[in-house]
């Protein structure tokens, strides 16, 4: 909360100075004096509002029993207690649990669902949350898994175990049509602006080792649906090195070793190596965007014979079409193992949404500029 407060403030401050510059009214940066009482009375307010304010009021509302929302637990008996205390101490989120002792709320539908999970693996955890989602209507999953993702998205804890929500929203016409809108003029636009970028990389590509300045690959899309997939060369040619990359991927899903291991130096060229930490050999994929191959944001396209190794739940990440940047590109890259980098595929699967797309997007250019994880 506190996080978010600070946010909020920080984005006042960004927009109260674009105005006072792009507008008539100048005089509002014109004292600064009179800034810096502004913004710390600001900063004040909005904590005073978002952390007693608020809470006091939703818990006015939801003090009458109609307007809670009704929760369904998922899990062992025994742990939904710990749920119960947990929606009394924060009783302004209106949170209440269906009893089978009262028949209004045994027989009325939940608005909304709290799973409770303890397996250690996350694949047996996808296919829990997998199995719990409910047409349109939010599930809270609680799995000391999350502590090993760094995502810091809970927005809560019990037991101090987090708090995650999965929401699976209806794949609608228009939804589809907008992320489609936003592809193609976020690629073009990309292609345009970073036009004096190709070119150098080009000549530093093709000077740097013999071979072709645009690596093509055979990758696979949505429902398995293969496509070409471009990319800057950044790595020398041999048939003995595919096979081999395709044993260590095979090892890489099955001993859960980093993805960044299967690459050895000796495969990447000296231009190529600059080239992926700055994840720029990436950029001709825009043109993959174009085409409709692949979008903006989504799961890494895998190779085919990636897809030949995948286990059952892994196959679930091609249900949506592919993407240029996601939740691994931003979160793990080449430093976690198969079982966390493919889970977090599958949060973005479940909870994709425009507003998470374009979270990703902005989220993306930190990403590549630190190059956490590059490989």
């Amino acid at each position: 909360m506190f996080f978010n407060i600070i946010k909020a403030w920080l984005a006042a401050i960004v927009v109260y100075l674009i105005v006072g510059f792009l507008t008539k009214y100048y005089f509002l940066i014109d004292s600064r004096g009179f800034l810096i009482v502004y913004f710390f009375l600001l900063l004040h307010f909005m904590a005073l509002f978002h952390l007693l304010l608020i809470p006091r009021l939703l818990a006015l509302y939801y003090a009458h029993p109609a307007k809670k929302i009704l929760c369904g637990f998922i899990g062992p008996e025994k742990y939904k207690r710990a749920f119960e205390d947990f929606a009394q101490e924060h009783s302004f989120l209106g949170l209440t649990f269906a009893s089978t002792r009262d028949k209004d709320t045994a027989l009325e539908e939940p608005h909304e669902y709290f799973m409770y999970s303890k397996t250690e693996l996350f694949s047996e955890l996808y296919k829990q949350i997998k199995s719990s989602l409910r047409k349109s209507k939010p599930l809270h999953v609680c799995s000391k898994l999350f502590d090993e993702l760094n995502l810091k998205w809970e927005w809560a804890t019990v037991n101090d175990i987090p708090i995650y929500t999965f929401h699976q929203r209806d794949d609608m016409h228009i939804r589809r049509l907008v992320k489609r809108f936003i592809d193609i003029v976020g690629a073009a636009l990309l292609m345009i602006i970073l036009s004096p970028l190709f070119l150098i990389i080009t000549l530093a590509v093709k000077l740097d080792s013999p071979g072709p300045i645009i690596y093509k690959q055979k990758r696979c899309g949505r429902n398995g649906k293969q496509f070409i997939f471009y990319k800057f060369r950044s790595m020398v040619s041999s048939i003995e090195g595919d096979l081999r990359r395709e044993l260590e991927f095979k090892k890489y899903l099955e001993v859960k070793t980093n993805k960044g291991k299967i690459l050895s130096s000796k495969d990447i060229t000296t231009v190529g190596s600059i080239l992926r930490k700055a994840s720029i050999d990436e950029l001709p994929q825009l043109w993959n965007v174009l085409r409709g191959d692949m979008s903006l944001v989504g799961p890494r396209p895998p190779i085919p014979y990636e897809v030949k190794y995948y286990k059952d739940w892994h196959k679930d990440r091609l249900s949506v079409k592919q993407g240029l940047t996601g939740l691994w590109q931003i979160y793990g890259r080449g430093e976690m193992p198969s079982d966390k980098s493919i889970f977090l595929d599958m949060i973005y699967v479940i909870n994709r949404s425009l507003i998470l797309d374009i979270n990703l997007i902005f989220q993306t250019i930190p990403a590549v500029i630190l190059g956490k994880g590059a490989y």
